[in-house]
């Protein structure tokens, strides 16, 4: 059982490293859909592993075994860490599912907000250009979301690059990247390790709307043209005097100026096996805890 946990904990650190790392390696469409995918699967192995050890320390109380039906001694032989490892394991389970909680209860908020705000911004599915001091463009996390361009990003921008912006706004919306975002965000509240695979993830989901648009417009040097342009204005109208757009904004760029991302199947196939290490670490956890309550319960039994 330990071994089990251990195996399947070691491939959740692993996938945290190495999440991030592959990400902005892969195409963006398919990174986006990996690490979402893996960061879920990663987040509940943890959990389950760390709970299924929680739980042994506490089915060892005679109180727990007699309404369980089973063995405190055989369950307690059966589980070879201390009761306060299992105890800490617990401790884990809580404050991580406190996390998840607070996360989706912090998104779910966000979301009723925008909605609320937008309500009256067009018909779902339209761009509505706002009057504003502030450069923006941005796409409403609903099931059928809208385009809010400001009217200050509009007069930075020429005829094209407006084009090339909402080729990207329409990809976020058409894709549903406010949903992806959702659920890497909750991986990583049930797991903290995922955190920098959640960024990566937000920031190859800009990748993946850059590239739908430089498909659209058929120019990559116009995109990117047209992301450096609203990075700058944006940073100017919040922050005046800034001269330069920070964050990841200069990696999009220098990939929209580059050739488009190529396959790497090697990438791929390297997390894909990860991915299946760990969901067979987390079946081997399953069965051997099933074991050892098979045991007690026969033993229970006599």
């Amino acid at each position: 059982m330990t071994v089990a946990v251990l195996a399947c904990l070691a491939a959740t650190a692993i996938f945290a490293v190495v999440g991030p790392i592959v990400g902005p390696r892969l195409p963006p469409a398919g990174g986006v859909r990996l690490l979402v995918c893996g960061s879920v699967l990663t987040a509940g192995s943890s959990a389950f592993a760390l709970g299924a050890m929680a739980f042994l320390g506490l089915a060892q109380f005679s109180e727990v075994a007699e309404w369980g039906g089973w063995s405190p001694t055989v369950v307690r032989a059966g589980t070879d860490l201390p009761p306060i490892v299992s105890a800490g394991c617990g401790a884990v389970v809580l404050g991580t599912a406190g996390c998840a909680v607070v996360v989706a209860v912090q998104r779910g908020r966000a979301l009723l907000a925008v909605r609320r705000c937008c309500a009256g911004l067009g018909s779902p599915g339209s761009v509505t250009v706002v009057e504003s001091d502030t450069a923006d463009a941005f796409t409403t996390p609903e099931m059928a979301g809208r385009i809010v361009i400001t009217t200050a990003l509009l007069r930075v921008l020429t005829a094209q690059q407006r084009h090339a912006l909402l080729a990207h706004e329409r990809s976020h919306l058409a894709h549903r990247h406010s949903w992806w975002l959702l659920v890497a965000d909750l991986a990583a509240g049930v797991n903290p390790l995922l955190r920098p695979t959640a960024t990566a993830i937000a920031q190859a989901v800009e990748r993946w709307a850059d590239e739908d648009a430089a498909t659209v417009v058929g120019d990559r040097r116009l995109v990117a043209t047209a992301v450096a342009t609203a990075a700058l204005a944006r940073r100017r109208s919040v922050s005046p005097g800034l001269a330069a757009a920070g964050g990841h904004v200069p990696r999009r760029v220098r990939a929209l100026l580059a050739p488009p991302p190529r396959r790497r199947p090697i990438l791929l196939g390297t997390v894909i096996v990860l991915l299946a290490c760990t969901a067979a670490a987390t079946i081997a956890v399953e069965r051997s805890g099933d074991q050892i309550f098979d045991r007690a319960g026969i033993s229970n039994s006599r």
